[in-house]
């Protein structure tokens, strides 16, 4: 019994007309932008093996990629995260190119969602990775590349910057298991304040454990920097905060005014990142509509050690943002093109020739020079081309 038959699977949905339209020339902008930046563009398959995300450390858990077996009955996943099998495609065949390496990709990725998140599984991204630089100027050019890609599209965003080196330092100095490391910072990522309570009043009281306590809350502007020296001083994080005000500082120069903020409870899911971390938020999304950061270690599992920093834009949420409150419409063309009996080829030739000047038409496929002009009155097309022995151009005005 076909129950499915009428709706998106979960964490899924349908573009339409204007939609698609605004976000193939979000996607177009910001291509070009990181091709004149000098970066190439890169395409991965949507099926990867299993063993690309199955890192030490670094790996993706299983349960939330969507996993097939080929004919050999190797087990293959759709591609949950775009930069690993960039790490792998460039150990493997960049191997021997000059560094520092600049690509961008614009392709999907697929990743089951956590339940109430509102997130979807098939997500559209766009991208760049810069391989092989480390340091101050690879980051900045990173970030600042992510804010043009905002501005190119966006005038109102909250762009947030953290570091993954203060979670991972405190982490490590407590007496704990991995999985209460794991669960504390799922419980910092998702901000979930009695969960991160509870699971530290269970821990002996210390400088580190009140610093867990408090980091999800700290996020502002310049005067959260200063509170996070008073908080974190002796927990071993201070070359950190020194590396996020330096940035900080760098950035304000932009003139980015209140939309930039410090967020030292920022944890990315990817569990790949080492350094700065940075994401954009949007009205009209709910979601980040665009992330990333540095991670340092990640081509060494690929067996090709070297630096590299990068981010992903989220084309649907940006287009959410950019669409906000639009109502979803088709395109009228400008011109209806009708052939007379017997003239279809004719008609048809014309309307090519119209597009190659940039018109925008439609081909009438009525029978009659009637139903084609009531159609169009109806749609909104303004002009009736008529093709016979000549073409006749009518104007299709109100009251015709």
């Amino acid at each position: 019994m076909r129950k499915h038959y009428k709706i998106t699977p979960e964490g899924t949905s349908d573009l339409l007309f204007s939609e698609c339209v605004e976000r193939r020339a979000i996607e177009s902008r910001i291509c070009r932008m990181f091709a004149r930046g000098g970066y190439n563009e890169v395409r991965t398959p949507f099926l990867e093996f299993y063993d690309v995300f199955n890192l030490s450390d670094e790996a993706i858990p299983m349960d939330s990629m969507y996993k097939l077996t080929d004919h050999k009955g190797r087990l293959m996943v759709l591609r949950p995260d775009n930069t690993l099998p960039i790490a792998r495609m460039t150990a493997t065949k960049l191997s021997h190119a000059q560094l520092p390496i600049r690509v961008y990709y614009s392709q999907h990725s697929f990743a089951i969602g956590q339940s109430l998140r509102g997130e979807s599984d098939q997500n559209a991204q766009t991208g760049i990775e810069l391989i092989g630089a480390g340091g101050r100027k690879a980051d900045l050019e990173v970030i600042v590349m992510a804010i043009n890609a905002l501005r190119s599209n966006l005038s109102d965003f909250r762009f947030e910057i953290g570091h993954a080196g203060i979670l991972k330092a405190l982490s490590e100095s407590l007496d704990v298991d991995d999985e209460t490391r794991e669960e504390i910072r799922y419980d910092i990522e998702s901000k979930n304040y009695g969960a991160l309570s509870e699971l530290l009043e269970q821990l002996p009281d210390s400088n580190t454990v009140r610093a867990l306590r408090q980091l999800p809350r700290m996020f502002g502007g310049a005067e959260v920097l200063e509170q996070a020296y008073a908080l974190f001083e002796g927990c071993g994080v201070s070359a950190y905060l020194d590396e996020l005000g330096d940035i900080y500082n760098t950035l304000s120069q932009l003139g980015l005014g209140d939309k930039l903020i410090f967020d030292f409870g920022m944890v990315h899911r990817k569990d790949y990142y080492t350094g700065i971390l940075f994401a954009a938020y949007a009205h009209g999304s709910g979601n980040q509509v665009l992330s990333g950061g540095r991670y340092d270690n990640l081509l060494e599992k690929f067996g090709f050690p070297t630096p590299a920093c990068g981010f992903a834009v989220y084309l649907d949420e940006l287009t959410k943002a950019c669409t906000d409150g639009k109502d979803v419409v088709a395109k009228i063309p400008e011109i209806l093109v009708h052939s007379v009996d017997g003239f279809e080829i004719k008609a048809l030739e014309y309307a090519a020739g119209l597009a190659e000047e940039k018109q925008n038409y439609e081909f009438s496929v009525f029978d009659t020079v009637e139903e084609a002009t009531a159609y169009a009155k109806v749609k909104g097309i303004g002009c009736l081309h008529l093709v016979g022995d000549t073409i006749e151009i009518i104007a299709l005005g109100e009251g015709e």
